[in-house]
C-alpha cells in the first residue's frame, strides 16, 4: 500500500500475531541475547548466594538484555484472521477493565486503612 492511495493511513495499527516461524537470523540473536541475559542474572544471584564466585557486583545491564532480545524475537510477527483479533481485542478490555477494578480497590482500601488510623 502506498501513500498515494486514498486509502492509506499511516497511524494505523493491525494485531499481530506470534512470533514468525520459522526464525531467521535476527530473531535467533533475539534469543541469543534474552539467553545471555537470563544466564548473567542467574549467575549474580548464585554469586550473591555464595554457591559460585561472585564476579558480578550488579545484575542490571544483564537484566536489560532479555528485553532486547524479546524484541528482536518479535521483530517479525505472523498475521492474524479478523476472530483472532476480535479475540485480543476483548482480551484486553477484559485486562484493562480488570486493572482498573485493581486499581480502585487498592484505592479504597488505602483510604480506608488512613481513615481508620486517624
Amino acid at each position: 500500500m502506498s501513500y498515494r492511495q486514498s486509502s492509506y493511513e499511516p497511524n494505523r495499527w493491525e494485531p499481530q500475531g506470534p512470533p514468525a516461524r520459522p526464525y531467521n537470523g535476527v530473531q535467533w540473536t533475539g534469543v541469543a541475547i534474552a539467553v545471555f541475559g537470563a544466564a548473567g542474572c542467574v549467575y549474580y544471584l548464585l554469586g550473591k548466594a555464595g554457591l559460585v564466585p561472585k564476579l558480578l557486583d550488579d545484575a542490571t545491564p544483564f537484566a536489560v538484555l532479555p528485553i532486547i532480545g524479546a524484541t528482536l524475537v518479535s521483530s517479525r510477527r505472523q498475521s492474524i484472521s479478523p476472530e483472532q483479533a476480535a479475540r485480543q481485542r476483548r482480551r484486553a478490555l477484559i485486562v484493562a477493565a480488570v486493572a482498573l477494578a485493581a486499581v480502585i480497590v487498592g484505592l479504597a482500601i488505602i483510604f480506608l486503612v488512613k481513615g481508620a488510623a486517624q
